[in-house]
C-alpha cells in the first residue's frame, strides 16, 4: 500500500483525483482475476460513507459502461443490497476518461470473503441472491424481457463449428508463445488425448447440429464467478456484495445460474445438479426455472468447459497472448482439464433440443 500521490500510473493518479480531490488517500492493490488487464485498487481515504474501488478499462467504451451502471441502479433501487453502488466523481459523473484513453469507474468497496467451496447454506445464499437480480433486472424498463434464441446458445454453436474444423491436436503453436504458452502447449496434448477417449468430436457434432429453441431473454450478469461473490464475515451464509458486472448483457438467466455453481468445486465425476441440488432449490424458490432453462443449466455447464479450453489454447498457444498472473491461468486451465471427461460424458447424455 502506498500513498496515491506516490504512485507511478499517471492515469491512476488522476482518475483518484478525480473523485478525492486533493484528499489523501492510501492505495491497496486488489486481486483481480488476473486475466483482464484493467487497474483495480481500493482507496482508503477516510471517508463516511466507506472506501472506493477504482477499475480502469483497457479501451474507452463509455457507453457500455454507462449501460451497466444503469443497470446496476435500478438492481440497487429493486432492493439489490448485494450490488455495490456507484460512486460519482466530483463532476457529477459516473465514467471518467483520462489523457490515455483509459475509462475508470468508482464502486464502494464491499467487504467480505469470497469461496470456491460453499458449504450448502451458502451455496442456497448465493443462488437465492442472483435469482433476486434476475427478478429485478426482468423489470428493468430498459431491456424489457423478450423471446429469443439465447446468444449463449448460438455462440456455443458456432464455436462447435470451428473446433470441428481446427480440432486441438491440429493446433499450430506460435513460436513466440513464451513460458505461458509452452505450458499450455504440454497441457494441449493432454487434452487431445482425453478428447479421444471421451469423443470430443461426436459432442462437438452435436452442439453444431442443435435445433436452438427461443428462450426467455433480460438482462444478466454472465459473470457470476465464485471470485465474485462475497459472503459477510460475521454471517458467512449471507451474501455482503455481488462485484464485476462489466460482462452483463442480454441473455438467458440459465447462463448466470450455470457459470455461478459450475465454478464451485466439486468431484469432476459428480453431475451438477446432484452436487449443488440444494442451491439450485434456493434458486427457484424465489424465481422458477422454465423447463427450456432447467435443460440449459447443465448444457451451460458441459460446454463452458469445453470452450473454455479451447479458448485459453487459442490465447495462449496459437496467439501468444500474455497474461498478469500466468500461474493463475495454468491453474485455470488444470482445473478444466480435470473438468474434461465429466463434461464430455454429460453431453452424450444430453439432448439436442436446448
Amino acid at each position: 500500500a502506498m500513498l496515491l500521490s506516490e504512485v507511478n500510473d499517471a492515469g491512476l493518479r488522476a482518475a483518484g483525483a478525480a473523485w478525492l480531490g486533493d484528499r489523501t488517500a492510501v492505495v491497496e492493490g486488489l486481486e483481480g482475476d488476473g486475466f483482464s488487464g484493467g487497474v483495480i485498487v481500493r482507496l482508503r481515504s477516510g471517508d463516511p460513507a466507506g472506501d472506493i474501488v477504482l477499475k480502469s478499462f483497457p479501451e474507452t467504451s463509455g457507453s457500455r459502461i454507462a449501460w451497466t451502471h444503469d443497470l446496476m441502479a435500478h438492481l440497487r433501487a429493486a432492493g439489490c443490497g448485494e450490488v455495490p453502488p456507484v460512486v460519482a466523481a466530483r463532476s457529477g459523473r459516473t465514467i471518467v476518461t483520462g489523457a490515455d484513453g483509459r475509462a475508470w469507474e468508482a464502486v464502494r468497496f464491499v467487504e467480505g470473503a469470497a469461496t470456491a467451496a460453499p458449504d450448502a447454506a451458502r451455496a442456497c445464499a448465493a443462488a437465492a441472491a442472483v435469482a433476486r437480480l434476475h427478478r429485478a433486472a426482468a423489470e428493468w424498463p430498459a431491456a424489457p424481457p423478450r423471446s429469443d434464441v439465447p446468444p449463449a446458445v448460438t455462440r456455443r454453436i458456432e464455436q462447435a463449428r470451428r473446433m470441428l474444423a481446427e480440432p486441438w491436436h491440429t493446433l499450430m503453436p506460435r513460436a513466440d508463445r513464451g513460458p505461458l504458452g509452452d505450458a499450455v502447449a504440454a497441457r494441449v496434448a493432454a487434452a487431445a488425448s482425453v478428447a479421444r477417449e471421451g469423443g470430443l468430436e461426436p459432442a462437438l457434432r452435436g452442439i453444431a447440429a442443435t435445433r436452438p429453441l427461443p428462450g426467455m431473454l433480460q438482462a444478466v450478469i454472465r459473470d457470476v464467478w465464485s471470485s465474485h461473490v462475497l459472503f459477510a464475515a460475521d454471517e458467512p451464509a449471507q451474501v455482503s456484495g455481488i462485484v464485476d458486472f462489466h460482462a452483463a448483457a442480454i441473455d438467458t438467466p440459465a447462463t448466470d445460474l450455470a457459470r455461478l455453481v459450475g465454478s464451485w468445486t466439486r468431484d469432476p465425476a459428480r453431475p451438477l445438479a446432484e452436487a449443488w441440488c440444494e442451491a439450485l432449490d434456493a434458486y427457484e424458490r424465489i424465481r422458477p426455472l422454465t423447463d427450456a432453462e432447467r435443460r440449459l443449466v447443465p448444457w451451460f455447464d458441459a460446454t463452458a468447459t469445453i470452450f473454455a479450453l479451447d479458448n485459453w489454447f487459442s490465447w495462449t498457444v496459437v496467439e501468444g497472448r500474455r497474461f498478469e498472473r500466468p500461474a493463475r491461468v495454468l491453474g485455470r486451465v488444470d482445473r478444466l482439464l480435470r473438468q474434461l471427461p465429466g463434461a464430455l460424458a454429460s453431453l452424450h447424455g444430453h439432448g439436442a433440443r436446448v
